[in-house]
């Protein structure tokens, strides 16, 4: 009866983040599909080897769809894949699960990778959601509604290239996650006032979630970097053992993997496999010619960020620390993409800037601070509008699949036709979530209704003398 209280206490306190995690991992779990699941089948060659034959390795697997062939190199007799290895250790932990209940790649493929996703990828950035949600509502005007932090949180999931790989249990998508979250707890602890409790804990998740980012994904590190930055600027010395604490937990998997696979804790698989269009070299032609095609993508794919991005501005000084924490972490991640030699090959939209779409977005709650009623109607309107038209663009590409190699041309066009001919494959978990996605929506809704005449309720009271 008291674990039945203290559930249902909790349950009300966290309703809507609740709901919101809920909703958002259920229509990513609709998207996940066929041409994915076959195209990023690597993402789950790691999985098989470590829960099925307790290796690394991914060459051995007796599925048909689990034989390596790009992204992966050889090494000392064996293929590894030229990836962190943090994707391969979240679907790990679910698929143990999904294997004792008798699913494996060889009997059903494409159900088994697609739960894994779900269940990997679909739900962490789900949780990211709620992440950036809440580190929006910390940047917002004292007072006011949730409005602008819950745009800013869908327009995040649904209106930017973060939704076309959700739906792929995939390093990069997984790791900015990760940052989000920690960009969250870092912004928490950087807006503590003195004699707040929790600063051991915040500043131990912190660490964890950035350690976690650099196991699961090396383009990620640029921006986990900056967040790392922010929380040193804060400059509570006494919790920095707790954040390298965190740290260290969240870095150790990848130190195991690598001592063990390739006998040096530090040499990580891209430099192990010698992937050298990784590597960072500066030439101007290659710089400017890598700034051109993302800011032509970011405009083409995800055009809220760079409203948000903007809107950074309108944010008052007293948010400075944490408008730099992003303006770095933008600079420390182009700085590192526009002087390498790959783009990411295949890809539905700038999958490079993947780490920018969640901070990017926190702009957003700039144009809550404008004093005139008229300039927010405007700027609100065309953040909904472009937002919207980022919607369109990028449940076109969680639908048709993010292998997509023709970079010359915009993606949406091909895309579209595809799908309108039925081409774009299968989805194993559509009939299963399609009902509980729906109630899940019906229920958010309801919820934030009630919330909004909660709040027109509250302000409409007289004030007392």
């Amino acid at each position: 009866m008291v674990m039945g209280r203290q559930i249902s206490g909790l349950f009300s306190a966290y309703k809507l983040e609740i709901l919101l995690v809920v909703f958002v991992w259920l229509v990513i779990g609709l998207t996940i599909n066929s041409r994915n699941l076959d195209a990023f089948n690597l993402q789950q060659m790691g999985v098989e080897a470590i829960v099925e034959r307790g290796v690394f390795y991914v060459d051995g697997s007796k599925a048909p769809n689990l034989q390596p062939i790009g992204d992966a190199f050889d090494y000392q007799g064996h293929k590894y894949a030229a990836k962190q290895p943090g994707q391969f250790l979240i679907g790990a932990f679910f698929y143990f699960f999904l294997h004792l209940l008798g699913l494996n790649y060889v009997s059903d493929y494409l159900l088994t990778s697609a739960l894994v996703t779900f269940f990997s990828a679909s739900l962490i950035a789900g949780i990211s959601t709620v992440a950036i949600y809440h580190t929006a509502r910390l940047l917002s005007k004292d007072g006011a509604s949730n409005f602008l932090p819950l745009i800013a949180a869908f327009l995040y999931v649904f209106g930017t290239t973060a939704l076309p790989y959700a739906g792929i249990a995939h390093h990069d998508s997984i790791a900015t996650s990760y940052l989000a979250i920690a960009f969250y707890f870092a912004v928490r602890y950087g807006r503590m006032k003195p004699g707040d409790g929790g600063g051991n804990l915040l500043s131990v998740l912190i660490g964890l979630f950035l350690g976690l980012v650099v196991t699961t994904s090396m383009l990620v590190f640029w921006p986990a970097l900056a967040v790392g930055l922010y929380f040193v600027s804060v400059r509570r010395w006494g919790n920095i053992p707790f954040f390298l604490l965190g740290g260290t937990i969240g870095i150790l998997p990848l130190l195991v993997y690598d001592a063990v696979n390739f006998g040096n804790p530090f040499l990580l698989p891209n430099v192990a496999g010698n992937y050298s269009d990784t590597f960072f070299h500066f030439t101007v032609s290659n710089f400017v010619d890598k700034a051109g095609f993302y800011l032509k993508a970011t405009i083409g794919y995800a055009p809220i960020i760079l409203i948000g991005l903007g809107a950074l501005w309108l944010i008052p000084r007293a948010l400075l620390r944490e408008k730099l924490a992003v303006v770095l972490a933008v600079i420390l991640l182009c700085g590192y993409i526009f002087n390498i030699d790959s783009v990411g090959t295949c890809e539905y939209g700038p999958r490079y800037l993947l780490p920018l779409m969640g901070l990017g977005c926190l702009g957003i709650v700039g144009f809550g601070y404008l004093e005139s009623r008229y300039m927010q109607f405007l700027s609100i309107g065309a953040v909904l509008i472009i937002g919207l038209i980022g919607v369109v663009l990028n449940f076109v590409g969680a639908i048709g699949g993010a292998m997509y190699c023709d970079l010359g041309t915009h993606a949406f066009m091909p895309h579209w036709k595809m799908i309108m001919k039925g081409e774009q494959g299968t989805f194993p978990l559509f009939r299963w979530l399609l009902i509980p996605a729906i109630m899940m929506g019906f229920f958010l809704i309801t919820n934030l209704w009630r919330q909004h005449r909660g709040e027109s309720e509250l302000a409409s009271q007289p004030i007392p003398d």
